[in-house]
């Protein structure tokens, strides 16, 4: 017997105690339901029968069970609260072949349950694989049988030198013989995919070469709901001559009150048709939003939406009414991301966002860029350079190259979808965002996410909080109370007072796990201040009533602990920006429960990063000395002290090319302590530096791009000076390095006074491009380049890419004097390692660029790292690399 699963002896019935309903569907036809109702009232089941004609439930708490084969019925969310199980009619069925009562979880018509359907059998795979595939299986609504029997749906295995799939061979079972991999990729998605690429005996993805394309599946899901605003004018707008059979029995709406929006804008024609078509249904118009049960609205926004929202009521658009209406059964407008109404304004986040997609075809591409456009962002037929995102069904595309190239974002459709779902667009580090499974187009499953009621309710209707009753406080009470609290709860309580107007964010301390304590405090991360919290308004915003001084000290805690955690995973979602993402040997979680959280941390790695480099020649070790902060090191424990008052800060310092911190990370803390005393903010960011501090000069990443900001570039004596007689030189004396001056063809002080003028503008209206293997990494010289008010594109071969030429200005800015004559504004330039792939890469650059009437200068790196830290665009036949 199955654990969960209850025996019945031949003393009681087996439906004994069951009071069950039956939904009426495409599905459950009449005579379906009369053969379930018989089935179940002659084995102890009672039956309750719906009203007519509107086929409601009068009494759902009476209730055991309710089979429907999908649940898009009104009584669904009733039936969840008051814990009643709901199943599709298979249910019925396996009680009477099993003769006890089934697990109900197993036949649920929940979609999120996407493999319900599936009854899986394994052979000859791993124990630990076995193991893993049969308990996401289970989790997910599936059922796993370790005999081969005619229930079985899916045979898992690697390959057919077997039993049990000689047998479903032999006997011609219609039971699919799949490779584990689809497993895998459905679990990786949090969808089920087709398993077509995945079947034995030649599945797809394991053949060295696919000639056909990426075949696309219809599945019909998005039918009626690629729009939310309908393009036609009504539904059956245009009616046969005589009524069909869905028009005459119209009971979608029976008996149901029904508030048409004002922001509906409709004609008085559509209307007309509109009512006709409701009265017909049985539901009546009404202008009284307290007496619908409905509303019909556009956007959500107006007293009606949040109103009808807060009381609970169906709250849809008109697509949603017309779908209903033409297929003559209710669904719910949650079920469908375009059913509901869609927000008037730009969703946070949104509004910045350039976004084209490739690959969906049908009612999936329409459903995306409807999508797109009503979520805020642009859209754009075709990609250019400025796109944000790329959102693909799969890999094999022009557009995905390109977008390689250029270091787009590639991103699947449910990282679209989850983002309006959430109301807030969703970091790019959810591995199920950006995997593409092989041979599959990931149209096939466009359309089934649904909303999170949450985030829509925190962000367009939140409920006004109610202030409660405050009893007689007695006399203790208020001696109690009128002691003074402590220096760090007065500043979160002042702190968290002075946000009422913004935005707070949405994860409750529930959500995040923090566990209120007043008592002890445990190990972790020392407490920071509170009284300048840095919240992160852009990931989730809230019209968030402010919260009141007087909530317990618990409260307080967590809501002080929660802002520490947004910053934590503000700096987690920076890391994984980085080129290769996190450290590389992370342990990936294995936990389908949580698949889409953070990967864990992993231990922090000896090994030199590659934020800063020397790259005088080819070869190098790229490093000046330096090691960049850990930032997976743990936090040391600290005493709960109240932290001094620090100044504001008057300067911004950047040292490269100094060892004193490289072997204690203890004194550099000190270090920096002090100098933060002074108003000096030591950073490693290269932006808005105004204090360089360097032995000499070096080509450094930092130092190179520092230039950049026209920064006061000292020796490293003052930095020996601030932290030996704890103050700051008042004239402090430039750096001089004659012998560097000489050796890289510049002087310091004359660069400072050119990087003045050209305010970080040196590249406007440039575009550079770089392969990836040039000495030092495309990325360091990406972040110098646009720095410098330019744009850096990798550059990867690829045939029929548009060079970009140099954008002339008619009125001449000021850096216009230091970028060269103007007989060279028609050169574009590649910068290239000597490498034997790029010089092949080297080649095919200067003949694209002739094919396009431009001259190609293909240069060493050497070129870009002198032009920016003499910041003057200068040439020389020593930077080029010869054919």
């Amino acid at each position: 017997m199955e654990r969960g699963e209850e025996e019945y002896g031949s003393a009681k019935p087996l439906f004994d105690g069951v009071v069950f309903a039956i939904i009426r569907s495409d599905e459950l036809d009449a005579d379906r339901m009369s053969l379930l109702t018989q089935s179940i009232t002659t084995n102890g089941g009672r039956c309750v029968v719906l009203q007519t004609p509107d086929e409601l439930i009068q009494t759902v708490e009476e209730l055991t069970h309710i089979v429907s084969s999908n649940i898009d019925f009104p009584h669904y969310a009733a039936a969840l609260e008051h814990g009643i199980d709901v199943v599709k009619p298979s249910w019925v069925t396996d009680c009477l072949t099993k003769h006890r009562l089934a697990q109900s979880r197993r036949h649920s018509p929940d979609p999120s349950q996407y493999f319900q359907d599936v009854v899986l059998t394994c052979a000859n795979l791993p124990e630990g694989d076995q193991d893993a595939i049969i308990a996401g299986v289970l989790a997910l609504g599936g059922t796993y049988s370790s005999p081969l029997s005619k229930l079985v749906t899916h045979i898992v295995t690697n390959n057919l030198d077997n039993k049990k799939c000689e047998m479903a061979l032999e006997k011609g079972l219609t039971c699919q013989i799949v490779l584990p991999h689809w497993f895998d990729d459905c679990f990786k998605l949090g969808r089920k995919i087709s398993e077509r690429p995945y079947l034995l005996p030649d599945p797809e993805i394991l053949r060295k070469n696919n000639i056909t394309k990426v075949r696309d599946i219809n599945t019909g899901i998005l039918e009626g709901a690629t729009e939310a605003v309908p393009s036609s004018e009504a539904p059956l707008s245009s009616p046969p001559g005589s009524p069909t059979e869905c028009r005459k029995n119209l009971i979608a709406f029976q008996y149901r009150k029904i508030k048409l929006g004002e922001d509906l804008d409709l004609t008085k024609h559509l209307r007309a048709t509109l009512e006709a078509l409701i009265d017909h249904s049985g539901a009546t118009i009404t202008e009284d939003i307290d007496e619908a049960q409905i509303y019909i609205g556009q956007f959500r926004d107006g007293k009606d939406y949040i109103k009808a929202s807060r009381a609970g009521k169906d709250v849809g658009n008109l697509a949603w009414l017309y779908q209903v209406i033409n297929r003559n059964r209710y669904t719910s407008p949650l079920s469908k991301l375009l059913h509901y109404p869609i927000p008037r304004d730009s969703l946070p986040g949104f509004e910045d966002l350039r976004i084209s997609i490739s690959n969906y075809t049908g009612d999936a591409r329409i459903y995306i860029e409807n999508l797109i456009r009503y979520s805020g962002a642009e859209f754009t037929k075709t990609m250019k350079q400025d796109n944000t995102h790329l959102i693909t069904a799969h890999t094999t595309s022009e557009k995905c190259e390109a977008a390689q190239e250029w270091g787009i974002n590639i991103v699947n459709h449910i990282w679209l979808e989850e983002s309006f779902a959430k109301c807030a667009v969703q970091p790019l580090t959810n591995l199920r965002y950006t995997h593409f499974p092989a041979r599959t187009n990931l149209g096939e499953v466009a359309g089934q996410t649904s909303f999170d009621m949450k985030k829509v309710e925190q962000m367009f209707f939140r409920k006004p909080r109610e202030s409660p009753k405050k009893p007689l406080a007695s006399p203790a009470a208020t001696a109690k109370s009128s002691k003074p609290t402590s220096s760090a709860g007065a500043a979160l309580a002042a702190s968290t007072a002075n946000i009422s107007e913004a935005p707070t964010p949405s994860r409750s301390v529930n959500e995040t796990g923090v566990e209120p304590s007043t008592a002890k405090k445990g190990p972790g991360r020392p407490r920071k201040s509170v009284s300048t919290p840095r919240i992160r308004v852009e990931e989730e915003k809230e019209n968030e009533s402010p919260f009141l001084s007087t909530d317990r000290a618990s409260k307080i805690k967590a809501r002080g602990n929660l802002l520490i955690n947004a910053e934590d995973k503000a700096q987690y979602d920076k890391e994984m920006k980085r080129k290769g993402g996190l450290i590389h040997g992370v342990e990936r979680r294995t936990s389908l429960a949580d698949a889409s959280s953070p990967l864990a941390a992993s231990r922090p790695s000896k090994k030199r990063t590659s934020d800063e480099y020397e790259a005088t020649k080819v070869g190098s070790e790229l490093s000046d000395g330096e090691e960049a902060q850990e930032s997976g090191s743990k936090a040391k424990k600290a005493k709960l002290t109240a932290p001094a008052e620090l100044p504001p800060v008057r300067y911004r310092m950047m040292v490269t090319g100094d060892d004193r911190w490289q072997t204690s990370k203890r004194q550099e803390d000190v270090d920096r302590r002090s100098l933060r005393q002074l108003g000096v903010l030591v950073t490693m960011d290269p932006k808005d530096v105004q204090i360089l501090v360097a032995p000499q000069i070096k080509r450094t990443k930092k130092f190179v791009a520092a230039l950049a900001c026209a920064p006061l570039v000292v020796n490293t004596s003052y930095l020996d000076h601030a932290l030996g007689e704890n103050d700051l030189m008042d004239d402090p004396e430039p750096l001089q390095d004659l012998e560097n001056e000489e050796r890289f063809g510049f002087k310091l002080s004359e660069a400072l006074e050119r990087a003045k003028i050209n305010n970080r503008h040196l590249f406007r209206g440039w575009t550079i491009y770089v392969t990836r293997d040039v000495p030092g990494g495309y990325e360091t010289y990406k972040e110098i380049v646009e720095l410098n008010g330019g744009t850096a594109v990798v550059y990867a071969g690829r045939k029929g890419l548009d060079i970009i030429k140099r954008v002339r200005n008619d009125d001449p800015e000021p850096e216009a004097q230091h970028q060269g004559p103007d007989e060279d504004s028609d050169c574009v330039y590649l910068v290239s390692g000597t490498k034997q792939v790029e010089h092949h890469l080297c080649q095919l650059f200067r003949e694209l660029a002739k094919s396009q009437g431009v001259r190609a200068r293909v240069v060493s790196h050497d070129w870009l790292l002198n032009t920016a830290m003499s910041q003057m665009v200068g040439w020389d036949g020593k930077y080029a690399l010869k054919e």
